[in-house]
């Protein structure tokens, strides 16, 4: 239910941040929590702390890379069953957000 009420408010957001009528920064923040909200599943097997055996380190990553890798995985463009389908439930503003969240987590 959280993640739903989350959603709607970032749509709201994001629809005032595009209309002028509110900050990119505060939107920017608001992509930060929603990253830090959804990060959970990723955290089990990526880590946060360090790099786990065999598992790709994804702190500090630019957004834009970050994003671009989980569309291909998303499209089935990069092979990897268990990444496919954490990619294919997430919304490109979801992808985004947790883009936002694990660059932040680099620096």
């Amino acid at each position: 239910m959280r993640y739903r009420r989350t959603q709607t408010a970032m749509t709201l957001l994001a629809g005032l941040c595009a209309g002028g009528f509110l900050p990119a920064p505060a939107f920017a923040d608001d992509l930060y929590e929603l990253g830090e909200y959804l990060a959970g599943d990723c955290t089990a097997c990526h880590l946060l702390e360090g790099q786990a055996p065999g598992i790709p380190p994804i702190t500090g990553w630019p957004v834009e890379s970050f994003v671009m890798v989980m569309v291909a995985y998303k499209e089935g463009e990069r092979d990897h069953a268990l990444m496919q389908n954490v990619a294919r439930r997430l919304s490109d503003e979801d992808m985004k957000a947790l883009a936002v969240f694990y660059e932040k987590q680099g620096q």
